[in-house]
This record gives structure tokens, sequence and C-alpha cells, in this order.
């Protein structure tokens, strides 16, 4: 008898998610089983919910890529993982892990990277999910789960963006203080940087300091230009637009501007950027390692994301107030 999952799944672009039962396969011989605990609700989950992002979407989506459960079924030849284990899954859910960028420790690249929530695969709005046991990571004992879900993708994406970009001493700014930025300004805290947190919001600014900034100061022309040239580093987890030629004032020379969230089409001023050797880069998730790493390095130092939680039953709910921007700050789906 084939058995089955339940997900929630939208039907079409825009629609509620509603349950939706298809096939659950018996996990192959190096994949693993998990039952689905908890799942993070990310803005990338509404981008293919509501259709943004074309073929990505393939509907009946079921969403969810910030996963953690209890391992079910393990594969024949699965290793190090075993049946109720605490673990997590992130944005990719296998690779082919030979390629140049496997090989580096980049799985993120693989041209073979395959998505745990796009492309046709169901993700972690489910109850079940079975994928590649090499991208199942065991989830340490300090880490409760609810805080433990964002950040197989969010916490990733700002670690990896940081750990390759900034050195302890550095003068780090965090443009926009959300569901990314929250935890930007507590990982480079915890790496020994300067933080100085940018927000349109006014009422943030007690809750950033708390969360490890030195400095506060809102989107403002007036401010912009009282802080130009006092940051090493500024990390852009907002996604509106904003003024791009006071953002790159704020940069010391040989500065970089780090994309971690994403905004509309971006216009910069070369000629600026030239003037003070700027670099610009974006920010991905991370390898298997970076993972690893971000793991440890959060449970050591207390980096917990807050979070909202939502039962199953909810999780509608749970994506409109995603959408208004009404969740602090990570809104996480209990299953």
């Amino acid at each position: 008898m084939t058995q089955t999952t339940t997900g929630w799944a939208a039907h079409s672009p825009g629609s509620p998610l509603e349950p939706f039962t298809y096939p659950r396969p018996d996990p192959g011989p190096n994949e693993v089983e998990i039952k689905v605990t908890h799942c993070g609700a990310c803005t990338s989950d509404l981008h293919l919910i509501e259709g943004n992002w074309g073929v990505a979407s393939r509907y009946p989506q079921v969403c969810g890529h910030e996963v953690v459960g209890k391992v079910a079924r393990t594969g024949s030849l699965v290793t190090g993982l075993a049946p109720g284990q605490r673990v997590g899954v992130g944005w990719y859910k296998g690779a082919c892990t030979t390629c140049e960028w496997c090989l580096k420790g980049e799985e993120q690249h693989c041209p073979n990277v395959v998505p745990t929530c796009s492309d046709g695969h169901r993700g972690g709005f489910a109850d079940f999910l079975t994928c590649d046991a090499r991208f199942v990571f065991a989830i340490p004992d300090a880490l409760p789960s609810p805080m433990a879900a964002p950040l197989f993708c969010a916490g990733q994406t700002v670690f990896t963006a940081l750990l390759r970009g900034t050195r302890p001493g550095m003068r780090v700014g965090v443009l926009g203080i959300g569901g990314l930025g929250h935890l930007a300004i507590q990982f480079a805290a915890k790496f020994g940087c300067t933080v100085t947190a940018l927000s349109s919001c006014e009422d943030k600014k007690v809750q950033a300091m708390e969360l490890g900034a030195r400095y506060f100061h809102t989107l403002t022309p007036a401010t912009l230009q009282a802080q130009e040239n006092t940051l090493d580093f500024l990390l852009v987890t907002a996604s509106n637009d904003q003024d791009w030629a006071g953002a790159i004032a704020l940069l010391r020379p040989r500065g970089t501007l780090c994309f971690a969230g994403m905004p509309n089409p971006v216009t910069l001023d070369i000629a600026a950027m030239t003037y003070k050797t700027l670099t610009v880069s974006t920010a991905n998730v991370g390898g298997r390692h970076d993972m690893l790493q971000m793991l440890a390095f959060a449970s050591e130092h207390h980096v917990w994301p807050l979070v909202e939680t939502f039962p199953a039953a909810r999780i509608n709910h749970a994506l409109d107030a995603l959408r208004n921007n009404q969740v602090r700050y990570r809104a996480v789906i209990e299953l």
C-alpha cells in the first residue's frame, strides 16, 4: 500500500494554502525521511506561492525550506543519522557532490542542486519530507526547535555573508531590521564587529541595541549624511527601495556593500564607488560546511531568532502576517 503525506499547498498563484495529499516514497539508500515538527515561513515562500519566480513555482505548490523535525526512516546506506534524531534542512536538499563547486564546499552553486521546495519539489509545509541524508543536519541540543528553524535559511544566509566579508574590529552596518537583519546584528556582534543598525522604524532601536548593535540610526537624509564614511561593510537585508547613493556614502574606502535581501533592480553610482574603491557583493545560503559552522556558532553564542509560532491550521494567517510585515521577526509553523 502506497503511503501518503499531507502538505499545505497553493493550488494556483496567490491562492490560500489548503491540505494536499500526495505519495510518500520510501527513502532511497542515501535518503532519510523526516517527520516535520516545525518549518519557518520565509518571503521566498511567498514569492513561490504567488508565482513571482516564474517556472520555479509548480502547482500544487508546497513550500517550506526552513525545516526541523525528527528522523522517521533511514535508507540502507545512511550513517550518522538515526530514527528519532532531531534534524533540519535548508533551501536545498541535495546536490551532485562531485562537480567543481561541490568539491569546493559550495554546494549551493552546484548546477544540479536540488531545491527543497521549488521547481516541482515539495517542501516542509507537510507532515513528512524525504531528502538526501548528506544535506540533513543534526541540531545542537541547546537550540530549541522553533528558534532553530529560521537558522536554516535566514541564519545561514547572513552568517555566510558576514563570515566571508568581515573580520573582528570592523565597523559593520545592517540596513533593515527584520527577519534577516535581526540575525545579522547578533552574528556580527558575536564576531567581534562594531555594529550599526539602520532602520526606517525608530521603534526598533531598543531591540536592535539589545541584540548587539552599538549604534542605531533611522534612514533619513540628515542621518545618512551625518554617518558618511563610517562603515567598512554594509549588509542590506531590506527588500524595499532605498537611497542607494546615501548607502554608498556610508562606506569608508575599500568598503563593501553586500545584498542579502532581494530588492527591486538597483541603480548604483559607479563613479562614486570607484572614487572609494568599493565592492558590491551578494549573499547566498552557503554550503554544507557553512551550515554546520553556523549551527555550532549559534548554539555556542546563543544566537536565537525572535519567532512567532503558528499552528498548521493557521498557516494562511501566518503568511498574511508575513505579507503585511506584521511578524517580529520570523514566522514558524508548528506541524
